[in-house]
């Protein structure tokens, strides 16, 4: 399982992230909650919020989707510095010609799959 880990690490799929906290993320002043609380309506519960906790699943995966420039990267950098998640970059400006044609796609999923299987262990 190494020698996978290793593969994947030197063909650039499994990343360091840059050291970024969650406080970079969040910043330091809730500027909508301020706002709608001055026009006397109380925001939805955020993040650490117990009621979100309480009600919301426990999730395993997400998906980031959006225009260019709103920190969807910058929030991958913070989860996996603050869990400690390995960054599988699976961009396609990635893997590109990594690993050519359809069985090239099917081994690198592979690989990933079972590099991730390998993990949870």
């Amino acid at each position: 399982m190494d020698s996978l880990y290793e593969e994947l690490v030197m063909n650039g799929i499994i990343k360091r992230c840059p050291n970024v906290k969650l406080s970079d993320y969040e910043g330091e002043y809730s500027y909508l909650g301020t706002t709608l609380r001055q026009a006397n309506i109380e925001p939805m519960p955020s993040l650490r919020s117990s009621a979100v906790h309480d009600k919301a699943p426990l999730t395993k995966s997400v998906i980031l989707a959006g225009p260019r420039g709103t920190g969807k990267k910058m929030l991958l950098h913070t989860i996996c510095n603050e869990t400690g998640a390995n960054l599988f970059d699976l961009t396609p400006a990635n893997i590109q010609g990594l690993y050519p044609g359809k069985d090239g796609l099917k081994m690198l999923i592979h690989l990933v799959l079972k590099d991730i299987k390998d993990m949870k262990k």
